[in-house]
């Protein structure tokens, strides 16, 4: 209920570590011994406009306490990077906002496989 009232920004912020730090062990998985190559490739699935794909794609598959959740953190106020549209922005952090969401309230088995889900279609587009 907590994490309901929970700032959405500040849910992102806890997403995108976690996130962050999925991807980079799995790409650490790929064999890929230049530090610079790794770099490059968690660069490419942490994007703002790979994000945005994602939850595009994955959206519809959101529990309703979830898309509560998305839809807050995309109405937010947030500073945009010049490296990303406000829309791709404001849907990464609702992305962000729905695993920082799954994260805090210890869903760790949906947080997985929409994490895996995420890693597959970013994947798939490149």
């Amino acid at each position: 209920e907590e994490c309901l009232s929970a700032d959405a920004v500040m849910l992102a912020y806890i997403g995108d570590a976690v996130y962050s730090m999925y991807v980079r062990e799995r790409v650490v998985q790929m064999n890929i011994t230049k530090v610079q190559v790794l770099h490059t490739i968690v660069t490419e699935f942490i994007c703002a406009k790979s994000q945005a794909k994602v939850l595009l794609e994955i959206e519809d598959t959101f529990t309703e306490q979830e898309q509560a959740i998305a839809r807050r953190a995309r109405n937010s106020n947030v500073n945009v990077p010049k490296s990303s549209s406000v829309q791709e922005y404001r849907s990464s952090t609702a992305f962000e906002a729905v695993l920082g969401f799954l994260y805090e309230t210890r869903q760790e088995e949906r947080l997985q496989d929409v994490m895996k889900q995420a890693f597959s279609i970013t994947l798939r587009g490149m």
